[in-house]
């Protein structure tokens, strides 16, 4: 490996580190992680988040580090948290400010685009955090109280919010979406949407900041 290379990897591997240093993003193994202690030792989550495994993770990733709460019973029974940083290496990176979506495999961006976010004029903003791809369709109709268009692909993370194609649009990026933005979800390009569909799986890691 050249001399270049080496530079470039570096400087992405410290800039990841300060980014998710900053989100106050830790480590928390799935191995780690027991969904069915913290559903059962957290009851306002599970009403909240259901049981769902991959949805009680997110909801410790994203607010129960912060808030303190244990992970597994052993930590629990011991008082000791371990919330030391680890870095992901394949997730689908989602910056609502620069308006930009990076797909990471292994740590290196196999994949960007500019996006079209949530509408934040009316309070439709995407929600940030980290979340899981929980559903992937390969087309269908996304339903609501003032829409009703057909997605060719469809990748939800979080309620009814999603990664998707919005064949609708000739533009993405910029501040579009300050006033002619989703209802929430991550409108992508025709052709990134076809490839990110392929490239991400049930339970890949989505960081939206």
């Amino acid at each position: 490996m050249n001399m270049r290379k080496v530079l470039v990897r570096s400087c992405l591997a410290a800039v990841m580190f300060i980014f998710l240093l900053g989100a106050g993003f830790k480590k928390a193994k799935a191995s780690d992680f027991d969904p069915g202690f913290y559903a059962s030792y957290y009851p306002d989550v599970a009403a909240a988040y259901g049981t769902d495994p991959n949805a009680l993770y997110s909801h410790y990733l994203t607010f129960g580090i912060n808030e303190g709460r244990f992970k597994n019973a052993q930590e629990a029974a011991t008082g000791h948290r371990d919330d030391t940083l680890d870095t992901p290496t394949t997730y689908v990176d989602v910056d609502l400010t620069n308006q930009q979506m990076i797909y990471y495999v292994d740590g290196a961006p196999v994949l960007s685009s500019a996006i079209v976010s949530g509408n934040t004029s009316n309070g439709n903003g995407t929600p940030t955090g980290v979340f899981f791809i929980n559903a992937k369709v390969p087309g269908k109709y996304l339903v609501g109280p003032t829409w009703n268009v057909w997605v060719n692909r469809w990748m939800r993370f979080t309620g009814a919010v999603g990664l998707h194609d919005a064949s609708w649009r000739s533009e993405f990026g910029g501040e579009i979406y300050k006033k002619n933005g989703s209802h929430g979800c991550v409108n992508l390009p025709s052709d990134v949407a076809n490839s990110l569909y392929d490239m991400v799986n049930i339970g890949t890691m989505v960081i939206v900041h």
